[in-house]
């Protein structure tokens, strides 16, 4: 796991057994965030020193570093500390006057960030400027996104998405231009045919998907009217899925689903896909992969399992988020089942019948510009929910901005949702990515 490394910044003249009490008290408020920090243990007052302990943290895979001013530092020795970053995500942290085992430390560390302050400024750095404790609350939240966003903009670096086919239904939302996307955000999208993924799926051994039916049977009811063979190329299509993103280290995979899947194939992917997300490989349908990025950013930063909806309705400030039949399992409310898709003669396949848990959400959408990107995200409620059309999965969330926003910054029908508030964290990632947000 690549870390964010802590580099420590000061003047020989002022290192005593004061500096000595804070930088304690500093790395003791830090501990909540200590399986994701390495520190540096030595303090920088000298040019040699920010070379050394900097390309020793970009040797050891650094994805980003926390500049903490201990005391009065000289300006030379803070620009060679972030020329030898090289563009590496970072913060740049001083805070005022402070009360440490009863004594008040002047230490210089205030002065020196409002002095380099207008050094990041004038040379247009994306550098995050704190000035405040350690014990404010604030600080040490910011110091939590900045961690998640710079954990996130690496992963998203060397991210890679499994691509089957192209957009569905001539989506144009869903199109992308590849290289921007490669270049500017950072995930590779390798693309592969339907027919690769049917092959596959057709090649594993029988006793490897009775013995994985049985396992998802103990973890969620089946209906008993899904015929055994729907059953068993909907496994078989999990079970290939899976090799594909071992063997070819796919973050993330996308299937184009209409029509191969729902109407030439007869098995839609939607339980395959639920299944793999519960694995961690963040899953999506219908070839819009700007939609799978914005998952992949929303997985990256909570560390959790993550999921999307079609905006299909709103009443007041009530929106309805709800995808066909695609919905990983851990993020289901009780009762949830697997049954026969809806009643329809485009689809044939089974589905996940059920609603989201009605908690606090956060959706994101990434938008592909001309030329660039933007992020478009807000927050709200997840309310008491009933399935769409008696069997589709669903969540109405009472949003947090207003609805007039949400309606007149519309650029697409999926939004990406996860379980928490990532406001914080997203705006952090939009600056590192040095691309805009718009928050509903």
């Amino acid at each position: 796991m690549k870390k964010v490394h802590l580099m420590w910044l000061g003047h020989k003249d002022y290192l005593d057994e004061n500096t000595a009490a804070v930088r304690t008290a500093i790395k003791t408020s830090l501990i909540p965030l200590n399986s994701a920090l390495a520190d540096s243990e030595i303090v920088i007052t000298e040019n040699s020193q920010a070379i050394t302990i900097v390309r020793t943290a970009i040797q050891q895979d650094a994805c980003g570093a926390i500049l903490i001013l201990l005391t009065w530092a000289e300006c030379d020795v803070i620009m060679t500390t972030f020329k030898e970053l090289r563009g590496l995500p970072c913060v740049f942290w001083g805070f005022p006057i402070e009360e440490v085992e009863g004594r008040q430390e002047s230490t210089g560390s205030c002065v020196t960030a409002a002095m380099f302050s207008g050094t990041i400024k004038r040379l247009q750095l994306s550098t995050e400027m704190l000035i405040g404790s350690w014990k404010e609350k604030a600080i040490q939240k910011k110091l939590q996104a900045f961690v998640r966003a710079a954990s996130a903009a690496n992963a998203l670096f060397y991210g890679r998405i499994g691509l089957f086919g192209y957009t569905s239904m001539s989506i144009y939302p869903g199109t992308f231009d590849h290289v921007l996307l490669r270049f500017l955000i950072g995930p590779e999208v390798e693309q592969l045919d339907s027919y690769s993924l049917i092959t596959s799926a057709q090649s594993i051994p029988e006793e490897q998907i009775e013995k994985t039916t049985k396992q998802l049977a103990l973890n969620i009811p089946l209906a008993p009217d899904i015929p055994p063979q729907i059953m068993q190329r909907t496994i078989a299509l999990y079970l290939a899925l899976k090799n594909f993103c071992k063997n070819h280290q796919w973050d993330a995979v996308n299937i184009k689903c209409q029509y191969e899947f729902s109407k030439e194939y007869r098995t839609v992917p939607c339980i395959a896909l639920s299944m793999l997300a519960d694995d961690g490989i963040t899953a999506s349908c219908e070839g819009d992969i700007p939609n799978t990025v914005s998952m992949m950013i929303l997985h990256f930063l909570s560390g959790s399992v993550v999921t999307y909806g079609d905006a299909l309705s709103w009443k007041d400030n009530v929106v309805t988020f709800s995808p066909c039949g695609f919905l990983p399992l851990s993020m289901g409310a009780s009762g949830i089942r697997i049954q026969n898709f809806m009643k329809h003669p485009g689809f044939s396949g089974i589905q996940v019948c059920g609603v989201l848990r009605p908690e606090k959400v956060t959706y994101l959408r990434l938008v592909e510009d001309i030329g660039n990107f933007h992020i478009l995200y807000g927050t709200g409620n997840g309310l008491n929910t009933q399935p769409r059309s008696g069997c589709m999965p669903a969540l109405d969330v009472e949003l947090d901005g207003s609805i007039e926003t949400f309606r007149k910054t519309l650029a697409g029908q999926h939004y990406a949702i996860a379980y928490g508030d990532f406001s914080e964290e997203i705006d952090m990632l939009a600056s590192l990515l040095n691309i805009p947000t718009i928050r509903v």
